[in-house]
């Protein structure tokens, strides 16, 4: 029963998964220029930005350093790591205690990060999963080209079968072209997060020093 039910299904071919396909492919680049022109904007002016503050708070222009940190804030299209935690370190008059500063740092980090990270496990779910969907509507060809092939007989059922599975193994090499370019954007968008983390953990630790010896 089970058998003929997934045969009735198998029957249909790879060709809707080919569509299935497409809408992924078709998602992932889509995701790839969203995560792409978020990390642009939130990226302009950074380096000016960090140079900036790391003077100000060297030089004791708190003041100076902290309107900067909420200018940008404010201005943002697209939140960075470093901005919004600044303003926080800078606008707290609670304490300068090293482990109070660094929960309130934290906070503003893991928050901001959360943009950041936004969409990128959809991007690694396609990326992983692709090749097996592509996969899939191999077999499913693979099932009805045999099948077309006990049906017929002679030359023109192998011919069948030749053609159905060519079509077959189509599925897979559009499997493998979607995930391959979504895996990539995925690990280098991962790289770009790592970095920017990273960069806020200098700034963060730079701050906190400084105001802990105010």
């Amino acid at each position: 029963m089970l058998s003929q039910l997934f045969l009735g299904i198998s029957l249909t071919g790879a060709e809707w998964v080919l569509y299935v396909l497409l809408l992924l492919s078709v998602l992932s680049v889509a995701l790839m220029v969203e995560r792409w022109k978020f990390y642009r904007d939130a990226g302009k002016g950074l380096n000016v930005f960090r140079q900036g503050i790391r003077k100000a708070a060297q030089e004791g222009n708190w003041e100076q350093a902290t309107h900067a940190a909420i200018a940008r804030t404010k201005n943002a299209t697209s939140p960075d790591l470093e901005a919004g935690m600044t303003a926080a370190l800078l606008s707290s008059e609670k304490s300068h205690d090293p482990e109070i500063l660094t929960q309130i740092a934290q906070d503003e980090v893991v928050r901001a990060r959360l943009a950041w990270d936004k969409n990128l496990v959809i991007l690694a779910t396609i990326g992983a999963n692709a090749p097996f969907i592509g996969l899939f509507g191999t077999v499913l060809g693979i099932i009805k080209a045999f099948h077309d092939l006990s049906t017929q007989q002679g030359g023109a059922g192998a011919q069948a079968v030749s053609s159905g599975l060519s079509e077959a193994l189509v599925a897979t090499a559009m499997g493998l072209l979607v995930a391959i370019p979504a895996v990539i954007a995925y690990n280098l968008f991962q790289r770009r997060v790592k970095s920017a983390v990273a960069e806020a953990e200098a700034l963060k630790s730079f701050l906190i020093g400084r105001l802990a010896g105010k």
